[in-house]
């Protein structure tokens, strides 16, 4: 059970990079607002947060809550930081947004 967490470590790290490789390019296509990924991946935090939390607390004797809620708060915080990036783009290209009617 020593391994589980740097297996984990691997690939919640792996998914976060995917996570924000398609948030970029759904962005890039229209598919999808970067806020609204900044979002997504915010609430997904917290859910997984919980879950490596629940899954490390019998292998790591206690500390795997504390683990847990450290990995929760990194998906957390890098989803906050899309949803803030996905605000001032939103609100930047409203601002520049030309008046056309004349």
């Amino acid at each position: 059970m020593q391994d589980l967490d740097g297996a984990l470590d691997i690939l919640l790290f792996i998914l976060l990079i995917l996570a924000n490789f398609y948030a970029i390019k759904l962005y890039r296509n229209g598919r999808l607002h970067l806020w609204g990924s900044g979002l997504l991946l915010t609430i997904a935090g917290v859910i997984l947060g919980f879950f490596t939390g629940a899954t490390l607390v019998p292998s790591s004797g206690g500390y795997g809550a504390m683990y847990g809620v450290f990995v929760g708060l990194v998906i957390v915080g890098n989803g906050l930081l899309l949803f803030l990036a996905g605000i001032a783009v939103t609100i930047g290209k409203r601002w520049t947004k030309k008046n056309t009617q004349a």
